[in-house]
């Protein structure tokens, strides 16, 4: 579609491309080459997920029988290539990724391509749904109300569960799919299969059997896991490799544990789904129980905690629950120590004011200072939220950011208003951006508006209305994809959600200077209206239903590194200039060629070692230093947190039809305050996330301040990247995305 001689005009790398969103591009988004035996360019990887995009158009145009014009859709592929060449505009980072790859894993697993899903977990084959998703990279919110929970079929907890040993096959003996053997006298066997739907199957098959009827027979199950492919071995379609059969056999053995009721000491026991003396399915009540949705949050997060070890690195959950479900929002609380008594006193006081007293006497009995006094560490795989159906009580809502104050958790949603936005709004994504129905999906375009600020300090404003127009353009063709899960694909084509975003918002606004009172919010609603019309537009043109909602602001983390360290999303920058600070692991090629270049290169905190050579050796992850120039007049240090809050009604009122996902960052003295503005504004608001500004400074941070000296002295000194030095050490271009920010810093862990 792009000519070679069009391609040919470019260089490797732009202009445009800083160190830092060098080094971020090749960690997270460029792909190994078998062929030259080197990691892709920047021009290839755009090249490569252009094609795809515009791609699906013209297949589909193809498809209904009206022709796909050629010349135009090569135009827009020229269009789109050189605006995200010159990280003007981007597609979906799991577009980046996956998008046109040689191994066609775009085209056998659709759903890849998406950031964002959700479902309820109204059934024990969502969880089936829920680990697929997880397993091809997709950001996954799930929810299980108390209603839920006592729908679902009662699960037999009397069997016993066995582990074969692992005496792995030849590759060509193994099992692709999951195979089950029904054995006499109650034994069953079930040999995994060694791919994603094998792996799948196991769980669907585990939880068949202890929920279906044809299966009561059976009291012993036993797994094989001899067709996993060992630890060490290579993942070809995704990337990455493989963790061998223990994180799977983990997972098993923690739903097991869950549902017999040894995971948490603190919960109460399961209740049998009917009285005893009566039968269910024709065994006694004994067999059966009824899990409530605390159980569902543990095997959600041991499914996560499977696949962040056993082989794609990065995960995301947010689970909901409801705003009476004591269980669930105490989940959490502890999970790393109480350090701050004073602030646990507090949650005790107000947990016991509401008249929770048994939830009073669980905290009370909590220990201080023990960092394992509560060793529940799958729980850590999700983020944790109210979904309120109606406003919470003032009393109720103090308590939640008391616990905010003191943990961090639970976050809170109001489903009310994001049912006003969608009425059929049952959830979100984990960056809570994304309003979704059960089965929903969502994939992200975004546009970078400092790319758009001319050197007369304003902005080119037809490049910028054209941007945003094929910024729209773009998510529609996402919507052609034909996802492999039949009723995640129904759902798909009838709403077609688009997630319009926009970065750098700030640090534009910044250079642009225009005192005019209501220029930012009159931009925003333009932009906002461009997108919503161009997207109407469009979708008569490919003969497709409109997509129900378009607009949102992500988080923007990575992108935002790779377009060189603007502000993210909706969010002031650290300072006008800092040092972004980017985690690696020590191992890594990249690490080793930025060595070589003479950046600056230090070990973790808490390295071994007496001088800062012999650290070098014994680190297992490095830090490495990018010095960055925002052009921010005003950054998050010179912002409250309710002007922060007025930023987010902003875009949610001119800009947003989703969410506008912020993290707003809160001084010691603000909590009441931000507290009083959400109340006040129940009304208007959907979600955010609140993070604790203590104003401390700590060595390797992720952001330090500098001046500008400082900046040019670092600038100056830092070498360009060299593609020949990563070479010289890597021969499967594999980078360990565990030093990659993540929720808990307001940042989206999904590639």
């Amino acid at each position: 579609m792009l000519t070679d001689e069009f391609i040919g005009q470019y260089p490797d790398f732009p202009a445009e491309m800083n160190p830092l969103g060098h080094f971020v591009y090749l960690r997270t988004y460029s792909r190994w080459l078998p062929e030259p035996g080197r990691r892709e360019t920047w021009k290839e990887t755009v090249r490569r997920a252009t094609e795809y995009n515009v791609s699906l158009g013209v297949k589909h145009m193809d498809k209904i029988g009206y022709g796909a014009d050629g010349a135009w859709h090569r135009k827009e592929a020229e269009l789109l290539f050189d605006n995200m060449f010159h990280l003007r505009q981007f597609l979906s980072g799991r577009t980046l990724w996956v998008g046109g790859a040689e191994n066609g894993v775009a085209e056998k697993f659709p759903l890849a391509n998406f950031n964002c899903s959700f479902l309820n977990i109204a059934s024990w084959s969502d969880l089936g749904d829920m680990f697929y998703l997880l397993l091809v990279g997709t950001g996954t919110g799930f929810k299980c109300t108390k209603e839920m929970a006592a729908n679902l079929a009662p699960i037999r907890t009397n069997t016993t569960l066995l582990h074969s040993e692992y005496e792995p096959v030849p590759k060509a003996a193994r099992y692709e799919h999951t195979q089950l053997r029904d054995m006499e006298n109650g034994y069953a066997k079930i040999y995994v299969g060694d791919s994603k739907e094998g792996w799948v199957e196991s769980l669907r098959m585990y939880l068949d059997i202890l929920t279906k009827r044809e299966y009561e027979h059976i009291h012993t199950v036993k797994i094989s896991y001899n067709s996993v492919r060992p630890n060490g071995e290579r993942l070809n379609t995704f990337g990455g490799t493989a963790s061998g059969p223990e994180p799977l056999r983990e997972m098993f053995a923690g739903i097991d544990h869950v549902l017999k009721n040894e995971i948490d000491p603190g919960l109460a026991p399961l209740e049998a789904p009917c009285p005893d003396g009566y039968e269910w399915f024709g065994e006694p009540t004994t067999a059966y129980r009824k899990v409530r949705p605390i159980h569902i949050l543990d095997i959600g997060n041991l499914i996560g905690n499977n696949v962040v070890v056993g082989g794609v690195r990065r995960t995301a959950e947010i689970f909901l629950m409801d705003a009476d479900d004591y269980e669930c929002i105490f989940a959490k609380y502890g999970l790393n120590g109480i350090w701050d008594a004073d602030k646990h006193a507090k949650v005790i006081e107000k947990t016991r004011a509401l008249g929770l007293e048994k939830e009073a006497r669980f905290l009370e009995g909590l220990p201080t200072f023990d960092p394992n006094a509560r060793p529940l560490h799958h729980r850590r795989m999700s983020n944790n939220s109210i979904a309120f159906t109606e406003q919470p009580s003032r009393e109720f809502l103090n308590l939640v950011f008391t616990m905010m104050q003191a943990e961090g958790e639970p976050g809170f949603v109001n489903l009310e208003e994001a049912r006003r936005r969608r009425p059929n709004a049952e959830g979100l994504n984990p960056c809570a951006e994304i309003l979704l129905d059960s089965y929903g999906v969502c994939n992200l375009t975004t546009v970078n508006m400092t790319a758009f600020v001319r050197g007369d300090a304003t902005f080119d404003w037809d490049a910028l209305k054209e941007a945003q127009a094929l910024s729209a353009r773009c998510g529609m063709r996402m919507t052609l994809a034909e996802l492999e899960i039949p009723h995640w694909n129904t759902v798909q084509q009838r709403d077609r959600l688009l997630g319009t975003s926009l970065t750098g918002v700030k640090d534009a606004f910044a250079a642009v200077a225009r005192e005019v009172s209501g220029y930012e919010a009159e931009t925003l609603e333009e932009l906002g209206a461009i997108a919503r019309s161009e997207a109407d537009r469009y979708a008569k043109e490919l003969r497709v239903s409109a997509p129900l909602l378009v607009t949102t602001v992500k988080p923007e983390g990575t992108i935002s590194q790779v377009a060189g360290g603007v502000s993210s999303g909706l969010h002031w920058s650290h300072s006008p200039y800092y040092i972004r600070r980017i985690r690696i692991n020590a191992a890594d090629p990249l690490a080793k060629a930025v060595i070589d270049l003479g950046w600056t290169v230090s070990p973790e905190v808490g390295t071994p070692g007496e001088t800062y050579d012999e650290r070098m050796v014994n680190a297992r992850t490095y830090v490495i230093d990018f010095p960055v120039a925002s052009g921010a007049t005003r950054t998050k240090d010179d912002v409250s947190a309710a002007e922060q809050l007025d930023t987010y009604f902003e875009f949610q009122r001119y800009y947003t039809e989703h969410n506008s996902s912020n993290t707003i960052t809160v001084r010691p003295h603000e909590w009441g305050t931000a507290e009083e503005i959400v109340y006040s504004r129940w009304d208007e608001f959907t979600a955010v996330s609140f993070l604790a500004l203590d104003g401390g400074s700590y060595d390797l941070a992720p952001y330090e301040a500098i001046t500008r000296e400082k900046y040019e002295e670092l600038s100056a000194a830092m070498h360009p990247f060299d593609m020949a030095l990563l070479q010289r050490y890597e021969t499967t271009g594999e980078s360990d995305l565990d030093g990659m920010d993540g929720c808990e810093g307001g940042a989206c862990p999904i590639r």
